[in-house]
């Protein structure tokens, strides 16, 4: 009969969980486990939101990288409506007016604004969203992002092709926005009051996405002299 050989190896499974064992004293596995999910958790949504931010920057355009309140005339900001929106206006807001008065540079001041902030902005014109929905679009996230983004900018609503098709998609972005109480900013170009920007809308739209527009929301009509920079040495 063979004598088994007794070495201090024999006992390294003994040792080895002696080592490894959480102590009364320190986190238990469960708690390290966590931990390191949170620790996950956390890098998955700064990659997220840094992604974010380089899309919001990418799709901005470049005139309007620097928009801020301060650039605003009075016209532009009537008592203060634009600089305070973000953090006491109604969740949805309309900017109407003739063309040129500075709709979208007031949208982009607050867009610019909130995006500062570290949160999360999404910026489209309307024709931009209606073709990044389509089904052959290099965008498969674009009606995610529409509905979920904390603030979404929807410029030049009216110039884009409108289809029964767009009506749908239109319908069901704003009323996801409306539900989940989202915030939302649309400039459009309209008459030089909020009535008439209401008629021209839905003439367009119909009442029931109209509606979801403004529920909840505002419609300022900035309706100053044309916004434009004149050239003239060179």
């Amino acid at each position: 009969m063979t004598t088994p050989i007794h070495t201090a190896l024999g006992d390294w499974p003994t040792r080895a969980a002696s080592n490894t064992t959480p102590t009364t004293n320190g986190p238990t596995l469960a708690e390290l486990q966590a931990d390191a999910d949170r620790r996950e958790m956390d890098a998955i949504r700064a990659r997220q939101a840094a992604n974010r931010a380089i899309v919001y920057t990418r799709r901005r355009p470049t005139r309007y990288a620097n928009a801020t309140y301060n650039q605003l005339t009075p016209a532009q900001n009537p008592d203060g409506k634009i600089t305070r929106w973000w953090d006491h206006g109604p969740r949805a807001l309309v900017l109407a007016g003739p063309a040129r008065t500075g709709k979208t540079t007031a949208a982009y001041a607050i867009a610019n604004d909130v995006h500062n902030r570290d949160t999360w902005v999404t910026v489209w014109t309307a024709a931009d969203l209606s073709a990044a929905l389509k089904p052959d679009s290099t965008e498969p996230f674009a009606y995610d992002y529409a509905t979920t983004c904390p603030l979404l900018v929807l410029d030049d609503l009216g110039r884009e092709r409108v289809t029964d098709w767009w009506l749908e998609q239109l319908q069901r972005i704003v009323d996801a926005r409306c539900a989940h109480q989202r915030r939302l900013i649309v400039t459009t170009n309209s008459g030089p009051n909020a009535d008439a920007a209401y008629d021209e809308l839905a003439t367009r739209y119909g009442h029931p996405v109209v509606e979801r527009l403004i529920d909840d929301g505002g419609v300022l009509v900035l309706d100053g002299p044309a916004v434009r920079r004149v050239v003239n040495q060179w």
